[in-house]
């Protein structure tokens, strides 16, 4: 009768050791998974921040009277808002629409402003004033960028225009105005 009893302890004790292994092997899976989708949940949040609130803003637009009488370089100045994480311009499509014509531009730190085809397709910027973050082709914290960039087309007076700034991460940047309805100066005023 002893023998039975030594004989069930046994198979209770490796019942209970798989029962234990079961267990760890669950507990590992579980927290495997758990610390994985916390990466993922990290992730999101950070890519989301960034997606609303990297943004830059129109701080001015100017235009210079062309031969003709009509504006057709314009002068932008733009900063980054306030909490925006850098905006890499070489990611941003910058758009001018008018009433019949739109005009698509790219970065180029290398444009030349006399090449009437370069004007067409591409912006160039100056900084009048870097940041503590500053870095070359971007727009930081802290910096003013003089963005420079023809006009589709030559704007006439009293001509609605909408200009959108579209960073690759973040929300774009719309300023609309419309042009004097005389223009009788080199440089005019466009916005504010």
């Amino acid at each position: 009768m002893k023998n039975k009893k030594g004989e069930m302890g046994v198979g209770v004790l490796i019942v209970f050791i798989a029962m234990l292994l079961v267990a760890a092997i669950a507990a590992g899976v579980l927290i495997t998974t758990v610390t994985s989708l916390q990466q993922k949940a990290l992730t999101t949040g950070q890519e989301t921040r960034g997606e609303i609130s990297t943004h830059a803003t129109f701080v001015d637009v100017s235009g210079s009277d062309g031969t003709d009488g009509n504006i057709e370089n314009l002068t932008i100045i733009m900063r980054l808002s306030a909490g925006s994480d850098p905006i890499d311009l070489s990611d941003v499509l910058f758009t001018f629409s008018l009433n019949n014509q739109t005009g698509n531009y790219r970065y180029n730190a290398s444009m030349d402003l006399s090449s009437a085809t370069s004007r067409a397709k591409h912006f160039n910027i100056t900084y009048e004033v870097t940041g503590t973050e500053y870095r070359m082709g971007f727009l930081t914290r802290g910096d003013i960028v003089n963005l420079a960039v023809a006009s589709p087309r030559s704007l006439v007076e009293d001509e609605m225009v909408r200009i959108t700034f579209i960073p690759k991460i973040g929300t774009q940047s719309l300023v609309e105005f419309r042009t004097p309805s005389v223009i009788s100066r080199q440089r005019v005023t466009l916005f504010p």
